[in-house]
């Protein structure tokens, strides 16, 4: 059933992110190719500046709708009239909050491939072919006479960071889902009641989020797990992100999951 529920928010994100992801993708194109074939004139009119500035919009379109999206689906799906539908399934409520979160996550990463994409349309259309050939060709030598262990440590950090990353989203997801069902119990203005969850856990965060990391610096706990998992060449301030992220993630998930499972108001 989790995977039908993934489904359904799948197709209900593409239906309205999928033709920008199109629009930005073929926009890169068209503006590679113009830049390289049309006279350098061209591009510095009014037309130049337009085409330009439409791109920007695009770009920025699909990063700011992906998260309006994830946060959307979820209050109007399980908070909104969509609600009495979607608690009447024969699902748990840690389903229909995984389903979001999954969603959301699978989405954003393709938004980074659809901006890493559009990155490599322009590098191809804009350079030439032999440019191109010339320049990876020469990024290969460089790699090659990298050191091996070099490039394994800096590949593993790389992975962590983006490990950081993505909890530190997911951790961040899960607080606005969290401030929502939390500001859902206010019987009226109950966006400005999640909006003010929102802020107040942010400083409650702050707080202990101080603290823990005076612990940490005192015990000496990143250092010690790096030591204990083999990944001595860690930087401590990754391990604590990560851990810190966990933690986070776990506080705001059954948060989330209290509150629609126990003190659920659709009223």
């Amino acid at each position: 059933m989790l995977t039908k529920l993934i489904g359904y928010e799948m197709k209900a994100f593409g239906r309205i992110i999928l033709p920008l992801y199109a629009a930005t993708l073929g926009m890169s194109f068209l503006i590679g190719l113009g830049v390289r074939f049309l006279p350098e004139e061209a591009y510095n009119n009014f037309f130049g500046a337009t085409v330009i500035m439409i791109f920007s919009v695009l770009i920025i379109s699909t990063m700011v709708m992906t998260g309006i999206l994830c946060v959307q689906r979820f209050y109007q799906n399980l908070l909104g009239n969509e609600g009495y539908l979607m608690f009447s399934l024969p699902v748990g409520t840690h389903q229909l909050i995984l389903s979001k979160i999954l969603a959301s996550l699978i989405w954003t990463f393709l938004g980074s491939v659809t901006a890493l994409c559009t990155g490599l349309i322009l590098a191809v259309t804009v350079v030439p072919y032999r440019d191109l050939i010339g320049a990876v060709r020469i990024l290969g030598i460089k790699l090659s006479e990298l050191d091996v262990q070099m490039m394994v440590n800096g590949m593993g950090s790389l992975f962590l960071w983006i490990v950081v990353g993505v909890l530190s989203f997911t951790a961040m997801l899960m607080q606005i889902y969290a401030s929502l069902a939390i500001g859902h119990q206010w019987s009226s203005h109950r966006i400005l009641g999640s909006v003010l969850t929102y802020f107040g856990i942010n400083t409650i965060k702050g707080i202990l989020s101080g603290l823990l990391v005076n612990i940490g610096i005192q015990t000496g706990l990143p250092g010690f797990i790096m030591t204990q998992t083999g990944q001595e060449s860690l930087v401590p301030v990754q391990v604590s992100a990560v851990c810190m992220a966990l933690v986070l993630i776990v506080v705001f998930s059954y948060l989330t999951w209290y509150f629609l499972d126990r003190k659920l108001n659709l009223e």
